[in-house]
């Protein structure tokens, strides 16, 4: 593969993502060894990618990366006190180096988070493999579950304040015709809670577009979205499986990122500004 080539496979597979807040019962070294995952257009659409860590102790990380092309670690840091994690690579293409940076959370041995390399931002999943890492949770408990919870709450409320504020004729509404309605984005939103969660409380549920596919109008939507989010708080005060509800957060903040720009083309203002 051309180096050109290469740096186009980093950048394509980037689109707007968050991150949980972190736990504070970190490990005492939750960072050095084997970290590998993906960075991805969406949680189903990802590349492989993989870090070697080292924590000094204090604040710095030094370490390798393997992703879709060429790189070289530039630097990092982690505070054992947040659990804020940041990487720095650069990705090396015939013009030089372009950098991309890594921004998240590392809870428990897995981190999740945003990577932006200046002009697009996307998500990235980590989970830590090699000796050392954090033990694993009891199956099907969640040990982050307050965290994830709090932000789930958070995300999910903006979608729900969004989707009271675009008006109803306005549903039908897309920036491109490649691209969902608002009211089909809204929809897609409905079913990733009713799998993400119904996952996360052990059921073995397959994906489903049903709300995206059927009737998208404002108010059927808001029941169907009502319905949803009943399922996701069962599975976020209980004993949720913390990957799904991981993979939860992430995808509701992607589609968020959609959401906010929607509303700036209809000349609204977005519930988190």
């Amino acid at each position: 593969m051309k180096p050109r080539s290469m740096l186009m496979a980093w950048s394509a597979v980037l689109i707007a993502a968050s991150v949980a807040t972190p736990s504070a019962a970190l490990s005492q070294d939750p960072i050095s060894g084997t970290w590998t995952g993906d960075i991805g257009l969406t949680l189903t659409q990802r590349m492989p990618i993989k870090f070697e860590l080292k924590f000094d102790g204090t604040s710095a990380i030094m370490g390798t990366v393997t992703g879709p092309g060429p790189a070289d670690f530039k630097s990092g840091t982690f505070d054992p006190n947040t659990g804020m994690l940041r990487i720095e690579v650069n990705v090396n293409d015939q013009d030089g180096a372009k950098l991309f940076l890594f921004e998240g959370f590392a809870i428990n041995g897995m981190a999740t988070g945003r990577v932006k390399d200046g002009t697009q931002t996307g998500s990235f999943r980590l989970t830590k493999s090699a000796a050392g890492a954090a033990p694993a949770p009891t199956p099907g408990a969640s040990d982050a579950a307050p965290e994830l919870r709090r932000s789930f709450v958070e995300v999910s409320g903006n979608v729900t304040k969004a989707a009271d504020l675009v008006p109803a004729d306005k549903y039908t509404y897309r920036p491109a015709p490649t691209v969902r309605t608002f009211g089909q984005l809204l929809g897609h939103l409905a079913d990733s809670y009713n799998y993400y969660c119904g996952r996360a409380a052990g059921r073995d549920i397959q994906w489903s577009d049903a709300i995206e596919k059927g009737n998208t109008s404002k108010a059927t939507l808001a029941a169907k979205l009502k319905q949803s989010l009943d399922v996701c708080t069962s599975a976020y005060g209980g004993a949720g499986k913390s990957g799904a509800l991981l993979d939860n957060v992430g995808h509701t903040n992607l589609h968020y990122g959609n959401i906010i720009t929607y509303m700036r083309m209809l000349g609204l203002v977005p519930p988190s500004s």
